[in-house]
């Protein structure tokens, strides 16, 4: 029998781990701090790694130098499409993966599966040619339909956890007469909290910073989502286009990363059941 004294961590090793992680942490959070503080510094200083100055007006001209609020605007709703959809419409899917009966399921999951490995990009070209043939360009119409459509990684997380839910619960449902899609929404989902919670954030990150150069190719500029409008756009000073505001542009970022900064600490510990409760159970 091994004695429990083998099972924990040693001293050395303990020790290793407390000075690596802050150190880790300093490394991963150094670029978002030193965009903090550039974005305070006056126009047209070099970059910096310490504070010399604090120009809060700085945050105050990224608003009004671009339309700002109308990019804000556009990325909330293409945001809200897509973590509305994505979700719940993979919800369905997994829940018919990992609960109902068909011929052909299992080739057509790992099918679908297999799609988390093909790179977005390589259809990007084909699906701008068939929108455009359909007219939806400069519309938000491609994410309500890139939304219908799920996705596979999310279809698998659910398919994971309510593949694990016993099926007396269900069984006791339809006893009572609930639908498929009543057992769904009134009982599989409300104990999904975790994995509901994990998909909705990786969709919004996905969605509000991760991808700027979709919009770019879908949409013209009124149409921009924040992210794309500060890439494309930029800032340049009133009269005199060849002067690049830098700082106006890094206040501008950290207001722009401040949603993915909070809701990510909101919803960590959910993301980590998530994960547990459902990619690795069998």
């Amino acid at each position: 029998m091994i004695k429990q004294s083998a099972l924990q961590p040693s001293k050395l090793s303990r020790g290793l781990l407390y000075f690596f992680l802050p150190v880790l942490g300093f490394i991963f959070a150094f670029p978002l701090l030193a965009l903090a503080i550039n974005s305070l510094q006056p126009i047209n200083t070099t970059f910096a790694f310490f504070p010399t100055n604090f120009r809060f007006e700085n945050f105050k001209s990224a608003v009004e130098l671009i339309p700002f609020g109308k990019y804000l605007v556009n990325s909330v709703i293409i945001t809200g499409i897509t973590v509305i959809l994505q979700s719940f419409i993979s919800a369905i899917v997994g829940y018919a993966f990992a609960r109902k009966k068909a011929k052909g399921k299992t080739i057509l999951f790992f099918i679908v599966i297999s799609t988390i490995m093909l790179p977005g990009i390589i259809a990007q070209i084909p699906t701008y040619v068939l929108f455009n043939k359909f007219g939806l360009l400069n519309s938000f119409l491609p994410w309500v339909l890139w939304g219908l459509g799920g996705n596979a990684f999310f279809i698998f997380l659910y398919r994971q956890f309510f593949a694990g839910i016993p099926k007396d619960l269900e069984d006791a449902a339809r006893i009572d007469g609930c639908s498929s899609l009543s057992i769904l929404f009134r009982i599989f989902l409300p104990i999904s909290i975790p994995v509901l919670i994990t998909t909705s954030i990786m969709a919004f990150n996905n969605s509000w910073g991760g991808d700027y150069l979709t919009p770019y190719m879908f949409l013209q500029e009124d149409k921009y989502p924040l992210v794309t409008a500060l890439i494309q756009i930029g800032y340049v000073m009133p009269g005199n286009p060849g002067i690049k505001l830098d700082q106006i542009l890094y206040a501008a970022v950290v207001m722009f990363v401040v949603p993915s900064v909070v809701i990510f600490i909101i919803g960590q510990r959910y993301m980590v059941d998530g994960f547990v409760n459902s990619g690795i159970k069998g």
